[in-house]
């Protein structure tokens, strides 16, 4: 029988609020890629170092994560949401009046910490409200606007950018967030606190790893292959990973407890949301620059193709979820995967029509395979690791992410030293996709009768 969910009134306002919290920070990192040129060019910032605007946030992000089990932990979630979306809010507007790249910098770092926290905080609250008799289908309401955001920025950035002026992608954040507090202050729920204590070694640890692991792979996918520092700086990253995690393991303190990794079932869907992210951000990232070699092709017309990823994705949950919605989240996933993998063959084609059509079937794949891979790891957990499986998500989809990136880059380089075709480097797409879907359906076959935690 297909999941339904029945919503008071209190719920749907709750929901709203979430769904916002969980928007905006992918619709800020979309849109500030488009228009990093008009920041650049306004406060007389050279373009190679006004990319340290992405990262900074990036890293600030990955930092606002970690601390995020700490923070749930010790001030509940009701102030640990206040608190992160109105830090978020603050960095925003003090990014929008940025005078020069230091300050552009600063702020950013401060915009990227509040969005680290708000994103699990916001994932902790939705799983701790629902429980998981509900969470799927309320992750179903949450995950279309989720890949909504990252395909409509585009679009936003280059009107923004052509149109009107870049502080106003910043500046919108204000009353965004003010609805969200609006409707989130009186519906979230209040939970115990306790006073925990951080494990600051394993922090800045896992913190400097994630650093090194980033830049690295920020360098690499920008085509600095075999750059020895690059290298260098992967392996460390890699290294000091692996350090904080058995110290993480081994201490009374533990900075995020990773013992619900003892379930195959809930490994699995963790390395599903790596795979899925991977795919996701990949192609998102594949497909402006290989039309870019192809032709000139206009940011606005590839924004609205990969906007129509969201209406994909929006049909998917209403017309084919709610039909799956009882089934094993693996297979749907694996699904979902192997619909997306079709939809690049679809796009390959070229030509307007086929776009269109490619980019919606695709969001319908991974629409539902978002949906899937947001709940099934609490589907596996218990309810005191909630808060840790909420931060180990995030860092895994954002490692994910940047995986991506890396194949895009290697594809991208490969196919501009000819020693790829572009048709090739579609292929190369297609296949992973759809080894990334078999492995999804091969979990499925060995955990499918596997009861979850209750």
């Amino acid at each position: 029988m297909a999941q339904s969910v029945e919503l008071t009134a209190a719920e749907r306002k709750l929901v709203f609020a979430m769904t916002l919290s969980s928007i905006l920070p992918l619709l800020d990192s979309s849109i500030v890629n488009v228009i990093l040129s008009s920041i650049s060019n306004d406060i007389n910032a050279s373009y190679a170092y006004i990319q340290w605007a992405v990262t900074v946030y990036m890293l600030a992000c990955a930092a606002g994560i970690l601390l995020s089990p700490y923070i749930h932990e010790r001030f509940g979630l009701k102030k640990a949401w206040i608190y992160s979306i109105f830090v978020f809010l603050v960095g925003s507007i003090l990014v929008g009046f940025s005078y020069n790249l230091v300050s552009l910098i600063l702020f950013r770092c401060l915009q990227g910490f509040g969005a680290g926290i708000l994103i699990p905080i916001t994932q902790s609250t939705i799983a701790t409200y629902f429980g998981k008799e509900r969470l799927k289908p309320v992750m179903a309401l949450i995950a279309i606007p989720s890949v909504f955001a990252p395909a409509l920025g585009p679009v936003f950035g280059a009107i923004i950018s052509e149109q009107l002026n870049w502080r106003i992608a910043f500046f919108i954040n204000i009353p965004l967030v003010l609805v969200a507090f609006f409707f989130g202050r009186t519906t979230i729920p209040e939970n115990k606190t306790s006073k925990c204590n951080m494990n600051i070694y394993v922090f800045l640890t896992f913190l400097i790893s994630l650093i090194l692991f980033f830049i690295s792979i920020k360098n690499i996918a920008s085509g600095h292959f075999f750059d020895i520092s690059n290298i260098i700086m992967l392996v460390l990253g890699i290294g000091l990973m692996m350090v904080s995690l058995i110290t993480n393991n081994k201490s009374e303190s533990k900075l995020i407890d990773l013992s619900a990794f003892n379930s195959p079932q809930y490994s699995m869907s963790i390395m599903m949301g790596f795979l899925t992210s991977l795919i996701f951000f990949g192609f998102m990232i594949f497909f402006p620059l290989i039309q870019a070699i192809k032709d000139n092709i206009s940011i606005t017309y590839i924004g609205m193709l990969l906007a129509l990823q969201g209406v994909g994705a929006w049909l998917a949950r209403k017309f084919i979820y709610k039909s799956l919605s009882e089934i094993n989240s693996f297979l749907i996933i694996g699904v979902g995967l192997i619909i997306s993998a079709i939809s690049i063959l679809i796009i390959q084609v070229g030509g307007n029509a086929s776009e269109i059509i490619g980019f919606t079937v695709r969001g319908s794949g991974l629409g539902i395979a978002t949906i899937a891979v947001l709940s099934s790891p609490f589907e596996f957990c218990d309810k005191n690791q909630i808060k840790d499986t909420s931060a180990v998500t995030r860092v895994v989809q954002q490692i994910g992410g940047a995986f991506g990136g890396v194949l895009s880059g290697i594809l991208i380089y490969l196919t501009q030293a000819q020693l790829i075709s572009v048709n090739n480097a579609y292929h190369v797409m297609f296949f992973v996709s759809l080894v990334f879907g078999v492995i999804a359906v091969i979990a499925y076959i060995f955990f499918g009768r596997v009861n979850k935690i209750a």
